[in-house]
């Protein structure tokens, strides 16, 4: 893995050499911000147990379904199309390292999304009337929606590995989160009891969300998550190393 640190400067690059890195930046900026600035209104018409952290966090899903797509659809797509991955496969580097690299590019991009929002913190503090925030809850919210991030973006991965249109790769992507988030969701508002109860709210991100949202760090999802990109992301490196041979 020693090429690691230079893909990864080659992928930091790609983004923001181009307007796309940008493009992404600001719509994740512009939803977060004006979704903060509507839960700051709603918290204030009243008192509540809910908090404004808390509830960005269980509004994860919504940059989730477009930003990540935006992010990876170039990963491999735009190298097939541009011929230039030939040249990035017949270099001294592995499949491992590039898909690697790939992943962590994108991964890299979506926590410095994340971390901005961290200017939300200062904004509660500063105006929270001297009352020491939680920090617990919100540090626990942040390694959810990275967790659960950095696996989507695998999957997101894997798409562009499968096809050299952004377009296809990106409505691939959204449509395997739109069903890893909103789907599973759903059925757990269909199956409320029962063993199928029970599985489905073991996969929901969402009740992982509200066990991260309220400070609960639990180890089965980020067993769950971890393993899971690990395989996704071995899959990718079969896809990238059979194709390399075509």
């Amino acid at each position: 893995m020693r090429n690691v640190p230079t893909l990864l400067r080659r992928e930091l690059g790609a983004y923001f050499a181009s307007i796309l890195g940008y493009i992404v930046l600001m719509f994740f900026l512009i939803v977060m911000g004006v979704t903060f600035a509507v839960v700051v209104e709603y918290l204030n018409r009243g008192p509540t147990q809910l908090t404004a952290m808390k509830i960005m966090f269980q509004m994860f899903w919504l940059p989730s379904l477009v930003v990540i797509p935006m992010i990876t659809m170039r990963l491999f797509a735009e190298e097939k199309r541009a011929g230039t991955v030939e040249m990035l496969m017949t270099a001294p580097v592995t499949e491992a390292e590039v898909v690697t690299a790939k992943w962590l590019g994108a991964f890299v991009l979506y926590t410095l999304m994340w971390g901005l929002t961290g200017f939300y913190v200062l904004i509660l503090q500063k105006f929270s009337g001297g009352a020491a925030l939680d920090l617990g809850p919100i540090l626990a919210g942040y390694v959810g929606v990275l967790l659960i991030g950095q696996f989507l973006i695998a999957i997101g991965l894997l798409t562009s590995s499968l096809t050299k249109n952004q377009v296809a790769a990106a409505l691939m992507s959204f449509a395997a989160t739109f069903l890893l988030l909103i789907v599973v969701n759903w059925l757990g508002f269909i199956f409320q009891g029962g063993v199928a109860g029970e599985i489905v709210r073991s996969i929901s991100a969402f009740e992982h969300m509200e066990d991260f949202s309220r400070g609960l760090v639990d180890v089965r999802p980020l067993v769950l998550y971890i393993s899971g990109t690990a395989l996704v992301l071995f899959v990718t490196m079969r896809i990238v190393e059979s194709r390399k041979w075509r």
